[in-house]
């Protein structure tokens, strides 16, 4: 992405280094001193660094220009506060706490165990989940010392969220450069790679290795990211973990009707007050106070745009126009049983109306395949079908799009049950005073302290077989970010994903590779989508 610049450029220089790490770097912006990690030996944190200027006043829903220089050294020992986002309850597992939110939110957060400038550690790139509409790079969750003291530099970045990040609206597009709109966010992890493509040797990372993964809304967008001409040379590999929808089923673009991205766009600034296209209605949008926009909600994710996105992603994949590089990526075998923990049971007549609204005239056949499962609940067979229709499915077939063209892809099933706590506020991690029972399943984000090692970060309830599952996914993860292969010595061979088997690798407390368990079902899901 060419970005615009704020102020002077300022040349880079050598990072100073004291002790046995990177301590000091000077970016393209200012000089930052980061502070030694609260849990890993040799990992140096960096918190609050800014890769693009504030994306407030006339810059709201523009794509992000570069950061303000400043002058000085600035203590990199405090994140930069989440994006605009509407607060949640304390009875949710995704509970964010009392975030402070701002505009003033594209910063990111490094990580590094580089003992100097000179190191080419393989570079980890986090985008959180939570719909589009929440979350921030600096949850305790995602500490990234364990990881980088594998051997890496991992950096969480922030971008906009919801309608910050989100809206597409006939004003906007007209005003554009691109004569598109819609996909902020985006273009904020796609600044964020540029940053680091700018910066991260300074840090030891290594420019030509770097991997993007997220989870969730992050993993659809990697996934997205891997599919857009923007990133072509800004990544090596991607792990998408749980990704949305999206991910492959996206085909929302600006113009076709009532629910396109654009008619979206309209509603929701008339229902803020605002109508008309032109510049006088961008001017009166910008002037919002983004209390009142978070109160409306959100019109859309990520649209094909035709600039971020030239076109689907399912279309880009199967042309191959794609980014031809490794991937990784897989769901949990519970996925709705967490996002939906405070739903109520449901009658088998709304399981009916679920099923009609979300299959048509397949719905008898996918009712038919979960008959066990209506046996315990029609809630639970309503979550497992919503799993499987949405992440799961979602993980493998672009698994299968990767290895159609040739490229490598690896795929996970994720089934360990892990204890369920408030995922983002540590300090208030018992949900339900019962010291972390595991009774939602492998649940939606149960594997997130996993993948980056901190069970003894976050979380309640954790046992040894836990611990040894963390091990190996956190070092398959490093592994692939640092090769393009997650395998490595001592850990169960995890072979590269056949479409003609359907094998993919198992992550339990036993970790093996085997026919994916909803292989029948996943078939079958993907047969009706072909009618």
């Amino acid at each position: 992405m060419k970005k615009l610049t704020l102020g002077l450029t300022l040349s880079l220089l050598t990072c100073h280094l004291y002790g046995a790490g990177v301590e000091q770097v000077e970016t393209e912006a200012g000089v930052y001193r980061g502070i030694a990690s609260d849990y890993v030996d040799g990992v140096t944190a960096f918190q609050g660094i800014a890769f693009a200027a504030p994306p407030v006043g006339d810059l709201r829903w523009k794509p992000p220009v570069d950061p303000l220089p400043f002058a000085g050294v600035r203590v990199a020992d405090r994140a930069g506060a989440a994006c605009w986002q509407a607060e949640n309850g304390m009875n949710s597992l995704y509970s964010r706490g009392n975030l402070d939110r701002s505009e003033d939110c594209l910063y990111l957060n490094v990580y590094t165990a580089a003992e100097d400038d000179s190191e080419r550690l393989p570079v980890m790139v986090w985008f959180h989940g939570g719909g589009n509409t929440a979350g921030h790079a600096a949850a305790q969750i995602f500490d990234g010392s364990n990881l980088a003291g594998r051997g890496a530099v991992v950096v969480t970045a922030n971008y906009r969220l919801g309608a910050f990040g989100f809206l597409a609206h006939p004003g906007l597009t007209a005003e554009s450069e691109q004569q598109a709109s819609g996909n902020y966010g985006l273009m904020d992890q796609v600044d964020a790679l540029q940053w680091i493509q700018d910066n991260i040797a300074r840090f030891g990372g290594d420019p030509d290795r770097v991997t993007i993964f997220g989870q969730s809304a992050g993993g659809e967008d990697v996934c997205l990211l891997m599919a857009s001409p923007l990133t072509d040379g800004l990544i090596h590999r991607v792990i998408g973990q749980s990704p949305s929808g999206g991910c492959m089923y996206l085909t929302r673009g600006l113009e076709g009707g009532e629910d396109s991205a654009h008619a979206r766009g309209e509603r929701f600034m008339e229902g803020l007050g605002i109508s008309g296209r032109g510049e006088s209605a961008v001017a009166a949008m910008r002037n919002l106070a983004p209390q009142d926009i978070v109160a409306q909600g959100s019109p859309n994710g990520p649209v094909v745009d035709g600039w971020v996105l030239p076109d689907s992603p399912a279309k880009l994949f199967a042309a191959a126009t794609h980014n031809r590089i490794p991937a990784m990526m897989g769901g949990l075998a519970d996925e709705y049983f967490g996002l939906q923990h405070t739903a109520p049971e449901i009658s088998e007549s709304q399981l009916d109306s679920y099923l009609q609204r979300s299959f048509g005239s397949n719905a008898a056949q996918v009712k038919s395949a979960y008959a066990e499962l209506l046996q315990e609940s029609p809630l639970s067979a309503q979550k497992t079908i919503a799993g499987d229709s949405g992440f799961i499915r979602t993980a493998r077939d672009w698994g299968k799009a990767v290895r159609e063209r040739g490229d490598p892809a690896y795929v996970y099933y994720f089934s360990r049950n892990p204890p369920a706590f408030r995922l983002y506020v540590p300090d208030q991690p018992d949900l339900n005073n019962d010291g972390g029972q595991r009774s939602f399943g492998a649940y939606h984000s149960g594997e997130l302290a996993y993948v980056f090692d901190n069970l003894d970060v976050v979380g309640i309830g954790w046992d040894n077989n836990d611990r040894r599952l963390s091990e190996t996914v956190a070092d398959y993860w490093f592994n692939f970010a640092a090769t393009g292969n997650p395998n490595g010595a001592g850990l169960p061979n995890w072979p590269m994903y056949d479409t003609a088997t359907d094998a993919v690798q198992i992550l339990d407390s036993e970790v093996r590779n085997g026919v994916h368990p909803r292989h029948d079902n996943m078939n079958m899901m993907d047969t009706l989508t072909l009618q």
